[in-house]
């Protein structure tokens, strides 16, 4: 009696299937037929095997049980409405808080009244120091996540100057101990503008090589202190994200940035460089046609970041850029969470694309491509460099055009939006926020990178006189 069922067949080999597969073709071109090629310049083929995949050694999670945690983000324009929305958020299924802070000056009294110790992401959106330490003096084991870089890149300028912030960025390191202050890599400007996955992983390393450079640098005295905290794993990277469309690319990309953290770790000496994963499905592929739609998309869109292997995930409400914030929607976010957590045990394999032979190539190609971008950067002087010369922001307006001209053409698919559109459900004159680009003339150091969803021209031609 055979011990499995399997052991009555004889393995097939890759070759003897390709050898098949061209039979079948009947002469015709095995690369044109069935190789697709991608934005990320990786042609995805019909068959993986076990003969050529390759083996991947993925670090684990940043979470101290492997395990994911739902988030929800509030902003914290006030600080007794953003409190009591935080206290119901955690007692209908939130694991943790992420408090985006627009204000040095909000109440924290107020703000953090019962919150728990810990499970606490706050987001500033300015530098100051002393407001830093009246929140470390109320929860020193929340997690602040700050990144300069990200304010220059998506806002055109800094806080203050490159080298004030810089500087304050080294006090933050050096001031407050474990992971309430990290180094912070905000990757999702980059991928909302329209940057490829292969362009949004280089940007990321090279950002990242930034902050090494200038605070790892173990020949200057004053960043023993921090490159000996991240040595030690004291402090890790936080990564900020956004997750794009393509499951399967999805799944790879947040693989491969934990590859990447590691390569980058080593090459200053850090050899246990870990890093802690934060996502949330990107605006870019929603849409005001047939708006449901969007609970598909921002299903799927977690679902490819918890496969990944991402840390904390806050979902985007169906209707987050149309309509103001409201119960519903947060509701219905949080719950698809819960479902993929509590109904689809999500959390029970820590690792679960480990051994796919499909996922272990794309992460494997995306990594590899990454580092070759990265090289080419930091040949030009590195991310900051580049970004004043204008050259990242031609790129990804290149690869945005690129990704609009074959939604155009429909070879790129939205449902509800260039295919199987919804008659039944017409766009409304007017909605409750403005659901489409704004731009706000001030003066900049550089040329923001900006944000501009895939359907809102579609959109525009559509809406009713």
């Amino acid at each position: 009696m055979k011990k499995h069922l399997f052991d009555e067949f004889q393995p097939v080999s890759e070759a003897a299937w390709k050898q098949k597969i061209q039979m079948d073709l009947k002469g015709a071109d095995y690369n044109q037929t069935l190789v697709t090629a991608t934005a990320e310049s990786i042609n995805i083929k019909p068959i993986y095997h076990a003969d050529s995949a390759p083996v991947m050694d993925i670090p684990n999670r940043g979470t101290s049980n492997n395990d994911w945690y739902i988030s929800q983000k509030i902003y914290c324009g006030n600080a007794r409405a953003a409190n009591k929305k935080a206290l119901n958020a955690l007692n209908r299924g939130a694991e943790g808080i992420l408090l985006d802070i627009p204000n040095a000056d909000i109440d924290l009294t107020v703000l953090l009244k019962d919150l728990p110790e810990e499970g606490l992401q706050v987001h500033p959106r300015f530098i100051d120091l002393e407001f830093l330490k009246k929140l470390h003096g109320f929860r020193p084991k929340a997690y602040v996540h700050l990144d300069p870089i990200h304010q220059l890149a998506a806002q055109g300028n800094w806080f203050k100057n490159q080298e004030q912030d810089l500087k304050s960025y080294s006090e933050f390191l050096t001031t407050f101990n474990g992971y309430f202050s990290n180094i912070t890599i905000n990757t999702s400007t980059y991928e909302k503008a329209g940057a490829t996955t292969t362009q949004e992983l280089a940007y990321y390393a090279a950002h990242l090589n930034e902050y090494l450079n200038h605070y790892c640098d173990t020949g200057k005295e004053h960043d023993k202190d921090i490159y000996t905290a991240f040595a030690k794993a004291n402090k890790r990277i936080n990564i900020d994200t956004t997750i794009g469309s393509n499951y399967f690319m999805e799944i790879a990309k947040y693989r491969a940035y934990r590859i990447l953290t590691k390569t980058l770790g080593k090459a200053y000496g850090i050899d246990n460089l870990g890093c802690y994963i934060t996502a949330t499905p990107s605006l870019r592929n929603k849409s005001l046609l047939d708006y449901n739609v969007n609970l598909l998309r921002t299903t799927t869109e977690c679902m490819s970041a918890v496969l990944g292997g991402a840390d904390t995930v806050h979902n985007l409400p169906y209707d987050a850029f149309f309509n103001k914030e409201n119960e519903f929607g947060d509701r219905i976010a949080r719950n698809q969470l819960l479902i993929l957590k509590e109904e689809a045990y999500l959390n029970k394999v820590a690792n679960a694309a480990d051994g796919t032979y499909y996922i272990n190539s794309l992460t494997k190609e995306l990594s590899e491509k990454a580092l070759e971008l990265l090289k080419t950067i930091e040949n030009g002087g590195g991310l900051i460099q580049s970004l004043f010369e204008g050259t990242i922001q031609r790129k990804i307006k290149e690869s945005d055009a690129a990704e609009r001209e074959l939604l155009k053409k429909g070879g790129k698919t939205l449902v509800g939006v260039n295919k199987f559109p919804n008659a039944e459900q017409p766009l409304k004159k007017k909605y409750e926020i403005l659901p489409f680009q704004k731009i706000e003339a001030r003066k900049t150091l550089i040329q923001p990178i900006t944000m501009k969803r895939l359907a809102e021209d579609l959109e525009k031609n559509q809406m009713p006189k």
